[in-house]
């Protein structure tokens, strides 16, 4: 199956948004592992919002995706870490 076949069409402009458990610096992990992986990020677009009991920290995340390898790296390394609860 082709890039375009699977619904992107490389580089793209995307978003990622990570839920996870706000604690030991949550949403840097976040925001090192994106750009250990995508390059260079516009920190000034990274949106955040914490749960109501302040447990979980959602984090959105846009960025440039240059291939579906590449994304599957980002939601795999992010998936690894054990506060990670979703991506969206």
């Amino acid at each position: 199956m082709t890039e375009e076949q699977k619904g992107y069409q490389f580089p793209c402009e995307l978003s990622i948004k990570v839920i996870g458990d706000d604690h030991n610096d949550y949403l840097q992990f976040v925001i090192d592992t994106i750009a250990d992986i995508a390059g260079e990020l516009e920190e000034t677009l990274i949106t955040t919002r914490k749960s109501g009991g302040d447990k979980y920290l959602s984090v959105t995340v846009p960025f440039t995706a240059h291939s579906r390898d590449q994304l599957e790296t980002i939601y795999q390394s992010l998936n690894e870490d054990y506060r990670t609860r979703f991506i969206i």
